[in-house]
């Protein structure tokens, strides 16, 4: 049922940025619609990957889904966080260089990462959300046949025939 709310409430937002249009002209509308587009292709994302998991019959497939979703969302944040970063740093040195062709550059690609990293992270807050709200555990880790490693078996220790030292006053 959150599910649900929360896949309802994606395609309502897909909707609306869908529906954006460029309210006006130059640079501040170029920003505004790479910073919709960002927001709509994680949006879509999610309510795809929302869909595909919803078709799940089996309740503890579908939590580990969600689970598995939420992961792929912080991963993303963070990540986008990280590049966010780093182009924050090159968008300084070419103006601090004085080359602003390569800082006008920087600031539009700073603009996509900024929404999506917002995107990601409310991505991420919400499916949080459904899951706390659900007070479902997290589902264990299972490996199949292939990903258990089996521990070498040990060698007995090689011990040394060693002879004892007499102490001095042993005599």
């Amino acid at each position: 049922m959150r599910l649900a709310r929360l896949l309802q409430k994606s395609r309502k937002a897909l909707r609306l940025y869908s529906s954006m249009e460029r309210s006006g002209q130059g640079r501040a509308a170029e920003f505004r619609d790479l910073q919709v587009q960002a927001w709509k292709e994680v949006n879509s994302e999610l309510a795809c990957k929302l869909e595909s998991a919803m078709q799940n019959i089996n309740a503890r497939q579908l939590v580990r889904e969600v689970f598995e979703l939420r992961d792929h969302f912080h991963s993303a944040w963070r990540t986008a966080e990280a590049e966010l970063h780093l182009a924050h740093k090159d968008l300084l040195a070419a103006a601090e260089g004085g080359d602003f062709i390569r800082a006008a550059h920087a600031s539009l690609k700073l603009v996509g990462l900024k929404a999506r990293l917002q995107a990601c992270q409310a991505g991420h807050h919400e499916l949080q959300s459904v899951i706390d709200q659900s007070k479902v555990a997290q589902p264990t880790i299972e490996l199949s046949r292939e990903q258990i490693v089996t521990p070498a078996p040990e060698d007995p220790p090689h011990r040394a025939k060693i002879i004892p030292l007499l102490q001095k006053g042993a005599r």
